[in-house]
């Protein structure tokens, strides 16, 4: 973790295997609760991460790294993750699992940005920290 003035970055890159997703999500909500980030906002972030990297290991190249940052401050959580993700721009409105699993992100996340190239994808969503002492 790095601190700057009142901002947190945690980032942390793992292989795009099943049996990292438990680690994953409980890396992220001790680094969240550290930061006494409100719970529903970091349920919010966790369930985000974890669907990122479900994603990843959907992949025909699942195996490889998937990277996920994260940048707090008091008003936002920003989530970014970085691997080879099935979504598309059209990704809102499909049935297939990586369709679904960007729709619950996109549901819990004040706003959610996707940049996909032929290499690689990167999802970055948004989550609004409620002023202190309104979210415990």
């Amino acid at each position: 973790m790095t601190t700057h003035q009142d901002l947190a970055v945690f980032s942390t890159t793992v292989p795009a295997r099943a049996e990292h997703l438990a680690p994953l999500r409980r890396r992220v909500r001790g680094w969240l609760d550290g930061l006494r980030v409100p719970t529903p906002v970091r349920q919010d972030v966790v369930l985000a991460a974890h669907e990122a990297l479900s994603d990843a290991i959907d992949q025909p190249r699942a195996g490889r790294d998937t990277t996920v940052t994260l940048h707090c401050d008091r008003e936002v959580v920003v989530l970014t993750a970085v691997d080879h993700f099935t979504w598309t721009a059209r990704a809102q409105h499909g049935d297939h699992p990586g369709e679904r699993r960007l729709r619950a992100i996109a549901r819990v996340a004040e706003r959610v940005d996707l940049d996909i190239d032929d290499e690689r994808g990167t999802l970055t969503a948004y989550f609004a920290v409620p002023p202190t002492g309104t979210g415990q």
